[in-house]
């Protein structure tokens, strides 16, 4: 009962507290463009039916990128009065993930622990670099947190241990559904997901499990709805309007960097990988690599996808901070599923209530503070909209309107502003739309 208490009143915290920086995080960067339709040879209208969302992500999958159900899903909630719907299903979604990655570590949502499935919220909120444009700007998180937890959602039947021979009829269509989602999705979790499938697939024969239809199924809409991410003609244009690919030589030229930037970033889930590592050796000591590779199994497939969910990245134009989401959350899953798996010390159990006060202290100090600086980037966004209407309504079509900034990890708004001193920028070519205004110019 009290196990039970722990677990609703803590999910409903993190929820409530999640939720609450939904509603603080207001429109930001490329929400202003996608407020508007993408359909060619129309005017840059504001899409406030289904049919203008149609044409617009039909031109969209021509001429930006091929994530077409991911900015369906971006250009939906930022329909009129659409912001509220989504602070509701992006916290269903973050808690989600929560469920999801416990379930990867676990292999069962029985005898849910609660200490380790608040770790994983605690880690993704600690250690993401920029959890802001992960998780809760609009654009940001349906880009990075929902596909995600798509891949995620696709990789758990195969890692369920049970053979799955029940209700094939509803497996195969589901797992298909679940496939096109996983791949057509983001593509460093798309690529992750891709790995862990084929290292699952290779888990299940390492242990004897079996592989049924509805596996086969889920591959086939993976391929499919990778092959619709890929392969769209906007890909091609988005990497040549970015400077290009680039070839083997400058991929590898980037290892360093990435390498540089995951201990930067993931230093924490490293550091305590690495105890987790020496104490999963010494408990299988004498056992033979096969035992540990067996029952560290899933651990070491969850740990290839976050290294490959970020070195895939080498060969993007860019590596920005909110691509790191996919990273962590596999490094989250990895932690957690060394220690499913390991039998902690005495001492370590007798401590584990001191060190989660702690990390839940933590957890508060820096959302009190996050939420502040979130309170202060929405004033000022209000500030400078009635800035806006007020030089509009005097018959001003240039207008001239402040940068705002955020300095919190959980703020979407960078130190550096986000609008720039170009008004040909697309940041105040957005935001100049979003007003109906001739221009946007800088002013300090």
């Amino acid at each position: 009962m009290k196990r039970r208490l722990t677990l609703v009143l803590g999910l409903a915290a993190i929820a409530a507290a999640f939720f609450a920086l939904n509603c603080l995080t207001p429109y930001y960067g490329d929400d202003y463009s996608y407020m508007f339709t993408y359909a060619a040879d129309a005017p840059k209208e504001r899409i406030t039916s289904l049919y203008g969302l149609w044409l617009s992500q039909l031109n969209h999958y021509r001429v930006m990128n091929g994530r077409a159900i991911v900015h369906t899903l971006v250009q939906l909630f930022l329909m009129p009065e659409g912001k509220l719907l989504f602070n509701v299903c992006n916290t269903l979604v973050f808690m989600a993930l929560g469920f999801a990655v416990y379930y990867a570590a676990y292999g069962t949502l029985r005898a849910l622990r609660p200490l380790s499935l608040f770790a994983v919220y605690a880690l993704v909120w600690l250690v993401l670099p920029d959890f802001g444009q992960s998780c809760l700007w609009l654009t940001g998180s349906i880009n990075y947190m929902w596909t995600v937890f798509a891949a995620l959602c696709f990789l758990l039947p195969y890692r369920a241990d049970a053979a799955g021979r029940g209700r094939a009829w509803l497996r195969v269509p589901g797992m298909l559904l679940l496939g096109v989602l996983a791949g057509w999705s983001g593509e460093n979790a798309c690529i992750a997901a891709a790995v862990g499938v084929v290292l699952l697939l290779a888990r299940r024969r390492l242990l004897g499990l079996g592989v049924r239809a509805w596996h086969w199924a889920g591959l086939a809409g993976f391929f499919a709805g990778a092959a619709a991410l890929f392969l769209a003609p906007a890909q091609t244009l988005k990497a040549d309007n970015m400077g290009g690919l680039g070839g083997l030589s400058t991929w590898i030229s980037r290892i360093p960097s990435v390498s540089y930037h995951a201990l930067k970033y993931l230093w924490l889930p490293l550091a305590i990988g690495l105890v987790l590592l020496a104490l999963s050796t010494v408990q299988s000591r004498g056992k033979g690599f096969g035992y540990w590779l067996k029952k560290y199994s899933a651990a070491v497939i969850w740990l290839c996808a976050a290294v490959v969910s970020a070195y895939c990245m080498c060969a993007a134009p860019y590596f920005p901070e909110r691509a790191w989401c996919a990273a962590a959350v596999f490094a989250a899953a990895t932690l957690l599923a060394v220690r499913a798996e390991l039998d902690l010390p005495a001492r370590a159990v007798r401590l584990a209530p001191a060190a989660a006060a702690v990390i839940a202290a933590a957890c508060a100090v820096t959302f009190a503070l996050g939420a502040r600086d979130l309170a202060a980037t929405g004033a000022a966004v209000s500030a400078r909209s009635a800035s806006a209407a007020e030089q509009l309504a005097a018959g001003e079509t240039e207008l001239y309107l402040p940068a705002v900034c955020g300095y919190a990890r959980c703020n979407c708004f960078t130190p550096d502003g986000d609008i720039t001193s170009d008004q040909k920028s697309w940041q105040n070519k957005a935001l100049a739309t979003y007003f109906g205004a001739g221009s946007v110019n800088l002013i300090d």
